[in-house]
């Protein structure tokens, strides 16, 4: 018995050693290199991360580096890790890996994406395979769009839950049939994508509303042939030259730090609880089945490390846009970090009470096998405290925010500028040749 304890002993010491720091602390000098456009040292950066290495980390390894890599216009390279990326996010965790979640802590388990993150992953696949001119293969995406959907809505089960449809993916769904000339399904995601900013009265996606999302719908509506009723007129003669969907990416999504919590568990007529600073939250489980004279005091104060999103203001606070010396409006598309703090807002009850009980099992393994064995309880006691670390990982090369705007294009050449609060310009060339074409901007 002994010989095991020392073994769990080891295990959480090394964990503990070798996961000290945040996820942001060990890839600083990523967003270091970013910040400045040093794609390059951002790659390395990334490829010479052990800690992004290691097998529990595969998926973030991946897309960090798909994004580092898109930013570089490696865009075939690009989506090699994206496809990764979204392979490793239709995988289940194995009976193995949720155990070392319950019995060491979650940052120790294979890290599995936030729902917002799989919805980024077909942007910036399809956003490469748009600036590399394979329509059909970013059409591939729409659809895998179709599928990340369903699958948001089904992981909300609560219909308290704002997020349990994504809108901007929607649009771009949208976008990308409207450049095959699928008008028919366009007009479908762009309605879907009304449908979910209009259901919304919390201001998480009601007040980002697209001005022109229902001139998209009548104009794919009319080429479609479908009967829309709606006071707007199509727009004669519509991009005829062309289309530019500029996206500008800016800022970077917020960051995960640590924090512990204390807490205690009780009893009432309606069960067991826990409780802290006049936080109760209930649970459904009962410690007394196996031990009828078992006592909640017994258990004693139980430390939680949890994580919490911290925001991370950008520099740049505002661009001007110019085609062709026109100025050009941009509307809101993503915001990352508001649906980030959504998520983890929806979701910080359960996932409390989730790691509250975890914690409390231990603590009772540990006087169980006290009982028998003081000084291996002791021990375990020791492990439980060094393994007790919160997950601070996240895709933190993701923007904070994305906005847009489509812009007709006149035949030919057009001069695209883009100057930011910074000072800085940014100019572009595209050719109106009829065709859709996707570009993106980035800015910090």
């Amino acid at each position: 018995m002994i010989a095991k304890i020392r073994h769990i002993i080891f295990i959480g010491l090394t964990a503990l050693l070798f996961s000290c720091g945040t996820y942001y602390q060990k890839t600083l000098a990523t967003e270091q290199a970013l910040v400045v456009g040093n794609y390059h040292g951002a790659k390395e950066a990334v490829e010479g991360s052990k800690f992004l290495k290691r097998k529990r980390n595969s998926l973030l390894y991946a897309l960090e580096m798909g994004k580092v890599l898109h930013l570089k216009g490696d865009f075939k390279e690009s989506n090699k890790y994206l496809e990764y990326a979204d392979y490793k996010m239709q995988e289940f965790n194995s009976i193995g890996d949720h155990a070392v979640g319950a019995l060491v802590n979650q940052s120790m388990q294979t890290y599995r994406a936030e729902e917002h993150e799989k919805i980024m992953v077909h942007y910036y696949k399809a956003l490469n395979y748009m600036q590399m001119g394979d329509v059909e293969e970013a059409l591939v995406e729409a659809r895998k769009i179709n599928l990340a959907q369903q699958a948001l809505n089904i992981a909300a089960k609560s219909k308290d839950h704002l997020y349990r449809q994504d809108p901007f993916g929607l649009m771009l769904m949208g976008m990308l049939y409207e450049a095959d000339h699928d008008y028919n399904n366009a007009f479908i995601a762009y309605r879907n994508a009304k449908e979910v900013y209009d259901a919304d009265q919390s201001g998480l996606f009601h007040l980002n509303k697209p001005s022109h999302l229902e001139q998209d719908i009548v104009r794919t509506a009319q080429y479609a042939g479908i009967t829309y009723s709606s006071a707007l007129q199509i727009e004669e003669n519509y991009a005829e030259h062309g289309e530019l969907i500029l996206f500008w990416e800016n800022g970077l999504s917020p960051v995960k730090n640590e924090k512990d919590m204390f807490f205690s568990l009780d009893q009432n007529n309606d069960g067991f609880f826990f409780a802290s600073d006049g936080l109760m939250i209930p649970i459904d489980y009962n410690f007394a089945a196996s031990d009828p004279d078992f006592d909640p005091g017994s258990v004693g104060l139980i430390r939680l490390a949890r994580s919490y999103y911290v925001n991370r203001m950008p520099m740049t606070m505002g661009v001007n846009v110019e085609v062709n010396g026109q100025q050009q409006k941009l509307e809101m598309a993503q915001d990352i970090s508001a649906l980030a703090f959504q998520q983890e807002k929806e979701n910080y009850l359960k996932d409390l009470g989730a790691d509250l009980l975890r914690l409390t099992l231990k603590k009772i393994s540990e006087a169980a096998l006290k009982e028998a064995d003081e000084t291996a309880g002791t021990l375990l006691n020791i492990a439980n405290f060094a393994t007790e670390k919160a997950d601070t990982r996240n895709w933190q090369s993701l923007p904070s925010q994305i906005q847009f705007a489509r812009i007709p294009l006149k035949e030919g050449l057009n001069k695209v500028k883009v100057e930011t609060s910074l000072g800085e310009t940014i100019e572009l060339e595209v050719f109106g040749t009829g065709r859709v074409l996707f570009r993106n901007v980035v800015t910090y």
